[in-house]
């Protein structure tokens, strides 16, 4: 888990007290930090960093796609933070000492990131692993034309009625169903031959329906097809109409074009 000192926390909500850092003048240093953090989890699930794979192959473009993907998200996350804490500067109409602000503040910075950072770096080898994988699955559907859903130990609502499930790989259930299907979502696809059985139309739309009802928007996608590990349906992406195009400039932050190796 990414440690962040007193002094780094201390400092940030210093910068946003005194107005050098705000919800448009982000903090480029909490941004970086974030993103080189999930950018190992998403290493890690690969299995790969982009200096170990043959520039322009299929695996090395998923993956610089993925890595944009993660900077996105971390800018969107690093906004989305700044301007929770930001508002924790007055408390309806009173301006907060810099001590209330930081008690305050101090939480904010907490939940976004130990509680939501520790999940979403999961997250990222979850995704990462399972954008590996489709490929393969792609690489092998001559030989292996189904895939079964199947999930592992206590399975939730979500996902226990879809164990067993079985479809072809070009069915479009994998569009929606594909794991993770939530967070610390743990189900795999099993590569199944063409003597695989299929599971039932009026039992397949039924299964569909219900999963994609209960799962949270941003999980209803395909890692290895959509080549996202956060799709654009996470809250973070979610800003208000006057920041949107900020948001398409990646709200002022920089992608660097490699990882300085």
């Amino acid at each position: 888990m990414y440690v962040f000192s007193e002094e780094y926390i201390t400092k940030l909500l210093q910068g946003i007290f005194d107005g050098s850092i705000t919800p448009y003048e982000l903090p480029t240093n909490l941004y970086f930090d974030i993103a080189e953090y999930l950018k190992k989890g998403l290493y890690e699930g690969f299995g790969a960093t982009l200096a170990d794979l043959v520039p322009d192959s299929t695996d090395y473009e998923l993956l610089a796609e993925l890595r944009e993907n993660i900077y996105m998200f971390s800018a969107a996350k690093t906004y989305q933070e700044t301007r929770e804490m930001t508002d924790m500067l007055t408390d309806g109409d009173k301006v907060r000492s810099f001590r209330e602000f930081k008690e305050e503040a101090s939480k904010v910075f907490t939940q976004y990131n130990e509680n939501y950072l520790r999940t979403e770096y999961n997250t990222a080898i979850g995704q990462a692993q399972m954008a590996s994988k489709w490929q393969q699955i792609e690489r092998d559907k001559d030989i292996f034309p189904n895939l079964r859903y199947s999930t592992i130990g206590d399975a939730c609502k979500i996902c226990g009625p879809l164990d067993g499930f079985t479809a072809p790989v070009d069915d479009p259930a994998w569009d929606t169903i594909t794991p993770m299907n939530h967070f610390e979502c743990a189900c795999v696809l099993e590569q199944h031959d063409e003597d695989a059985e299929l599971t039932p139309k009026e039992d397949r739309d039924e299964l569909l329906d219900t999963a994609s009802g209960l799962m949270q928007p941003t999980f209803r996608m395909n890692p290895g097809k959509d080549k996202v590990v956060f799709d654009k349906e996470h809250p973070y992406f979610d800003v208000a109409p006057k920041d949107r195009d900020f948001a398409e400039m990646n709200f002022g932050l920089p992608i660097p074009e490699d990882d300085g190796e």
